[in-house]
């Protein structure tokens, strides 16, 4: 195992969201499709937490898109309208041409699982629309 994978497999954040009042839906709790959102911080902050100078806002403005392949959510409590989310955010896999993270969502105040999500991602360089190796992407974004 390259230093990079092991370093980004062990690698682990936490980020907390608030639930906005527009979150939720009739009956106050939040929508289910709201949570894609939240991992969606998670994966931000992850990235954002890697221990470089980069930061992924940057990867836009040079057409570097992280996308999402396929998501899987079970989905096991709810949360209600001013809850704090604590999302936890993992890398499981590290592909060539894709990765694998976990997003296990909790509400703060009580530590209630409210929703575990897997999601595979991967890297596409916009200005040739070809997918970029997820290794190389990484060995080039992050300082070890």
């Amino acid at each position: 195992m390259s230093d990079i994978t092991e370093y980004l497999l062990n690698h682990s954040d936490s980020t907390v969201v608030k639930v906005r009042f527009n979150d939720t839906d009739a009956m106050g709790i939040v929508h289910f499709m709201n949570y894609m959102m939240y991992f969606d911080d998670g994966f931000v902050s992850f990235m954002n937490s890697l221990g470089t100078s980069r930061k992924v806002e940057e990867l836009i403005h040079q057409k570097i898109a992280l996308g999402v392949k396929h998501v899987e959510v079970s989905y096991e409590g709810s949360a209600r309208f001013g809850d704090y989310i604590l999302v936890e955010t993992t890398l499981e896999e590290l592909g060539s041409k894709s990765m694998k993270f976990r997003h296990k969502l909790y509400r703060e105040s009580d530590k209630t699982l409210l929703a575990d999500v897997k999601a595979v991602r991967f890297v596409m360089d916009l200005n040739t629309k070809s997918l970029m190796n997820v290794k190389e992407f990484f060995s080039n974004f992050v300082e070890i």
